[in-house]
C-alpha cells in the first residue's frame, strides 16, 4: 500500500511507477531507475526513505569520484 493516496501538492491520484532519476555530485552525473509514487496530474514524485538514502550515498560517491561499480553511459558536454 502506498503511503499517500492523494498528491500532497495538488490532491490528485498517485500511482506507483518506475522512473529515471538524475543525480549530480561534483562534476559527475548518474542516472538510475527507481520506484516512486507519481501524481497523475502534476507529476510530483515521492520516494521512499530507503530510496532517498540511496540517492544520498550515490551523490557522495559522485562528489568523491568514487564511481567503481557504476556503468559508463558515454560523455556529457555543456554548450556555452
Amino acid at each position: 500500500m502506498m503511503p499517500f493516496e492523494k498528491c500532497p501538492v495538488c490532491g490528485s491520484e498517485m500511482i506507483e511507477k518506475e522512473v529515471e532519476k538524475l543525480l549530480r555530485g561534483g562534476n559527475n552525473t548518474a542516472v538510475l531507475k527507481v520506484h516512486a509514487e507519481v501524481c497523475l496530474r502534476c507529476g510530483e514524485r515521492l520516494y521512499s526513505q530507503e530510496t532517498v538514502r540511496k540517492f544520498e550515498e550515490i551523490r557522495a560517491k559522485l562528489e568523491h569520484q568514487d564511481t567503481a561499480g557504476f556503468q559508463p553511459l558515454g560523455k556529457s558536454f555543456q554548450v556555452v
